[in-house]
């Protein structure tokens, strides 16, 4: 029998979970926007430009020539003749025609009477206004349906001038009627947007809620999440009480009720409202790094160091690091640390922390014992290397962890994790699950372990490949989601580590490790900079229903000479005409996380060497065979152990073996 996982992933494969793709508008313009034609909202209604006329001018999808019938029979408000389709005007020559059943000033295109049956019949620019003087707007006219970010379908426009009472808003919980909160856009006899198959219903003032406002009394923006369903148990809010929207701050986890943000004093104005292109929202990281060399650290722990930079050197900084220092480099490293601050271009060094490229133009910490070591007995001191801003980590982090069960435990940082283990400082990180060897933040109560980067990447974050001014917002961990990472194509679950999904529509989610891909990468296979290529396919929710094109050329990996997939995301070389898959780049694959050479070392009986991690990489004519069991290593193996001295190999299974 299927699994429930396994019954809704056919499901979506099948179509039965389809969210319509949404535009990828700055979310403030898709609320003051309106549609040149029926004058409502743009929000996130795919829509058209008007680009013979005016560039500036927006049509919904469904208000075009292509999709508005140009005659309408027997309408229910003019049963005795047709109406037909006004070619209509534009914003710049505004038709000052008012409809007949609501009285508003109707948009760039709708009905008028056409007269008897002969006339009507004939072509679209013959109008007979003295056989009837009735005009309708688009809404009034037709049914109107636009998309809005509180609900997974479209949503009906309802217009009347009865009072709609026996229906629960799903943004604020309420049956209130406030002032229409829009101005002109929202028209005086809108009452509300409704799914009817899902019994959801929004008050046009709630739909036109500011996306982000600053509350009175808090230091950062709130910004707005209206969903109709919980995103744990995926039932739906008691809309009764609550509605299901809320303004959140995602840098505290403080939220408030919509209703309770906004409407509950009309006496007293506790907010403000702001653009989220001009919030200054906490933490906020925009990606992709430029390149592998730029590493996020710089990015995500700025703020929480009280400035530190990783590529900025300051007059605090010391020379010398001593176990005395104020920041506890006895729980760092077990020797003094040296600062560099010039310029060393032709070294490539690794953060031991962040398992990240240091810069050679970035400042950095050594272990002062770094040149004074027999090769014999160095160990991890011999290439013992921090960034400056990961010598300055904070001892404990409290934060709302995405993959964190319990976010009252504090995270305390770990330099080396006892994993009880041959090779004890090497664990999986739950953020990315890739396997790491740098430092760690820790509860060991939960047994929840992850690397520096993930630590701090609970933040905000805005992508390139995303539309303007959209926020991506870290997804639980535990979660369950039908959405797909829009970078590998992989669920957001926990087996792929953390994900983010946009506040702003249902058109992006994205793995945060496939979010901190950089845009360009170096590789040996290309003596040009390789280029993040990302997919702008608008269906990546349906995969399995996309078809390719048959004439399309197949690309093939350079490295593992395997096709790729166009859905996916790759690097590629518009020069030479190459492509690589992302998991083929040493710098960026599921071992990336793990600092090759002496930081992780053995010891093995029978041989007195320190063993340093290497990967395991079958070399075409030097077969390398395993000290133990006397196989051959082969690159799936991942990882071996090595004395390269003395030419002598072990298989990383094999260590506990002999050990």
């Amino acid at each position: 029998m299927a699994s429930y996982r396994e019954l809704l992933k056919l499901l979506k494969d099948l179509d039965y979970y389809s969210p319509e793709v949404e535009n990828k508008i700055d979310p403030d313009d898709g609320n003051t926007v309106a549609c040149d034609a029926c004058r409502l909202p743009i929000f996130s209604t795919p829509f058209v430009t008007t680009t013979t006329v005016d560039p500036s001018v927006l049509l919904h999808d469904q208000c075009t020539n292509d999709h508005l019938p140009p005659i309408l029979k027997a309408h229910p408000l003019h049963p005795w003749g047709d109406l037909i389709l006004h070619p209509g005007t534009t914003t710049s020559s505004p038709s000052l025609y008012n409809c007949n059943r609501c009285d508003s000033i109707c948009g760039s295109k709708f009905y008028v009477c056409g007269g008897s049956s002969s006339s009507s019949s004939s072509s679209y620019g013959y109008f007979d206004y003295n056989e009837c003087d009735i005009k309708l707007d688009l809404s009034c006219a037709l049914t109107i349906k636009i998309l809005h970010r509180s609900h997974e379908h479209r949503l009906t426009a309802i217009k009347g001038k009865s009072l709609l009472s026996s229906f629960i808003c799903g943004a604020c919980g309420t049956q209130h009627h406030p002032p229409a909160a829009g101005g002109s856009l929202a028209t005086w006899d809108l009452r509300s947007y409704v799914c009817s198959p899902c019994d959801f219903w929004i008050h046009p003032d709630c739909a036109l809620l500011p996306n982000a406002i600053i509350l009175i009394g808090h230091p950062h923006p709130h910004l707005v999440s209206i969903r109709n369903k919980c995103a744990i148990c995926d039932h739906p809010y008691d809309k009764e009480s609550d509605g299901s929207g809320l303004y959140v701050c995602y840098q505290c986890g403080y939220s408030a009720h919509i209703k309770c943000a906004v409407y509950s004093d009309p006496h007293h104005i506790s907010f403000k409202p702001v653009l989220i292109r001009d919030a200054q929202i906490p933490n906020l990281v925009r990606l992709p790094m430029p390149n592998e060399h730029t590493s996020v650290m710089k990015t995500v722990i700025t703020n929480y160091v009280g400035g530190a930079s990783c590529s900025d050197s300051s007059n605090g900084d010391h020379t010398t690091i001593t176990s005395t220092d104020d920041h506890q480099s006895d729980k760092i490293h077990e020797h003094p640390l040296i600062f560099h601050d010039h310029h060393q271009p032709a070294v490539a060094r690794v953060c031991n922390a962040c398992v990240q490229i240091i810069s050679p133009s970035d400042p950095f910490y050594s272990c002062a014992n770094n040149n004074n070591n027999n090769n014999k007995l160095a160990g991890p001191c011999r290439d013992f290397f921090l960034h400056r801003c990961c010598a300055h980590l904070p001892a404990t982090l409290i934060t709302q962890h995405g993959a964190h069960r319990d976010n009252s435990h504090p995270l305390t940082l770990l330099s080396k994790v006892d994993m009880h283990s041959p090779f004890n400082n090497m664990f999986l990180c739950v953020g990315c699950q890739r396997k790491c060897n740098g430092f760690a933040y820790a509860c060991e109560e939960c047994g929840f372990y992850v690397d520096v980067v993930c630590a701090f990447m609970h933040t905000s974050i805005m992508h390139d490949a995303h539309a303007k001014s959209h926020i991506l917002q870290p997804r639980r961990l535990f979660d369950f989601s039908l959405q797909t990472c829009i970078c590998c194509g992989h669920n957001i679950e926990a087996r792929f580590g953390i994900g983010y999904e946009c506040n702003n529509c249902r058109n992006f989610s994205i793995h945060a490790k496939c979010a901190l891909l950089p845009d360009t990468v170096t590789h040996k296979f290309d003596r040009h900079p390789l280029k993040l290529i990302t997919t702008t396919t608008t269906l990546h929710h349906h995969r399995s229903l996309v078809v390719s094109d048959q004439n399309e050329e197949i690309m093939f990996c350079e490295i593992c000479e395997e096709d790729i997939d166009r859905e996916v995301w790759y690097y590629g070389c518009k020069e030479c005409d190459q492509s690589f898959h992302i998991d083929c780049i040493p710098t960026l694959d599921h071992l990336s996380r793990i600092k090759f050479g002496f930081t992780t070392t053995v010891r093995v009986p029978g041989h007195d060497c320190p063993l340093a991690c290497v990967r395991a990489l079958s070399v075409h004519g030097y077969p390398c065979q395993c000290g133990h069991c006397e196989r051959i290593i082969r690159e799936y193996d991942e990882i071996a152990f090595e004395c390269s001295e003395c030419y002598f190999r072990i298989h990383a299974m094999c260590v506990g073996r002999k050990s």
